[in-house]
């Protein structure tokens, strides 16, 4: 069975919903935080506007609603990774010797302790020692809308010579957005293949 899209809509307002009570607002009231509970048999739903952001117990504390919303978001993020891994995989041009990480356990790990928003996938060598022109590329994936930010330079194996991969790439490029995150994916993958296989590479060895 095929795995559903991520949720933008629920991922906006999760994350709304998470925010109204966490942090600054963590004494707000729920009306303020725009939250509205409708009691049916055992449960209780939780409505950020008219979006449903989580299912909970008649019985439950402010902590219990945060880690609820912070539950269900991870299961989109888990989405999310699925659907760019599978566009990255297919075609991001990976300089030979380098390899693809997603880190999603750290990244899971931050949003369940602090909220954290963003997921780092980066383009690392496997032994910059051992290759001429060793690229490092970060793409960093924000979880609340499907945007971004791309980061990519070119170093010799001593790091002394290093050049800005995306120096002279318009700002769309740099920092994308989109309407899904396949979508945001292919977007970063055009910009970082282009970099890595332009006229910038040629410049190390010259």
């Amino acid at each position: 069975m095929l795995q559903s899209p991520p949720n933008i809509a629920y991922l906006k307002a999760a994350w709304a919903a998470f925010a109204g009570i966490s942090g600054h607002n963590a004494k707000q009231s729920y009306e303020a935080a725009g939250l509205t509970f409708t009691r049916i048999n055992h449960s209780t739903l939780v409505r950020k506007n008219d979006v449903q952001v989580s299912t909970m117990p008649v019985r439950y504390t402010r902590q219990d609603l945060r880690t609820g919303f912070l539950g269900r978001i991870e299961n989109e993020v888990r989405k999310i990774v699925a659907e760019m891994e599978s566009v990255f995989f297919r075609d991001l041009q990976l300089p030979e010797g380098h390899r693809l990480v997603v880190e999603l356990e750290e990244c899971l790990r931050q949003l369940r302790r602090t909220g954290n928003r963003s997921l780092t996938i980066m383009i690392l060598p496997d032994d910059a020692e051992s290759i001429g022109a060793a690229a490092v590329v970060e793409m960093r994936v924000f979880l609340d809308s499907p945007r971004a930010c791309a980061f990519a330079c070119l170093s010799d194996a001593s790091g002394g010579h290093q050049i800005d991969l995306l120096g002279g790439a318009p700002k769309r490029a740099r920092v994308p957005r989109a309407e899904g995150y396949a979508e945001l994916a292919r977007l970063l993958t055009g910009t970082i293949n282009e970099a890595l296989t332009g006229a910038y590479i040629n410049q190390l060895a010259a």
